[in-house]
């Protein structure tokens, strides 16, 4: 039987405003394969709704890119993966500030967002 290595995996936010420096900690703390961040908690959708009636673009954790900006180069040269849910009510805005922050950073990445679970729009 071959061994399968064992996938490392560091997670870096459980809601929205949780410690900016997690996912610095988790890239530079140890060898992982993958960094993750949770920000859907019932509280944060509700703050990601409000900011987003002020402002369509809005609806996604804005501290996932101040802790982008500081792992993001990091990232690509370990090769340590980025999976979160930080898009929120709107991955695409986030997905489009991404590559905005990579090509400001110089650093060439594949940016993928998931849509189809909005359903605002069906509610009476």
């Amino acid at each position: 039987m071959t061994q399968k290595r064992a996938v490392r995996i560091g997670n870096c936010s459980g809601f929205y405003g949780d410690r900016l420096i997690a996912a610095k900690e988790m890239v530079e703390g140890g060898p992982i394969d993958f960094l993750t961040g949770d920000y859907l908690a019932e509280l944060t959708m509700a703050i990601l709704w409000k900011a987003r009636q002020k402002d369509p673009r809005a609806g996604y954790a804005r501290t996932f890119l101040t802790q982008m900006e500081q792992v993001l180069g990091s990232c690509v040269d370990r090769g340590i993966k980025v999976v979160s849910n930080a898009g929120g009510l709107n991955p695409a805005a986030l997905a489009e500030e991404i590559r905005t922050l990579s090509e400001r950073l110089g650093i060439s990445v594949n940016v993928a967002y998931i849509t189809g679970d909005d359903i605002i729009a069906s509610i009476p």
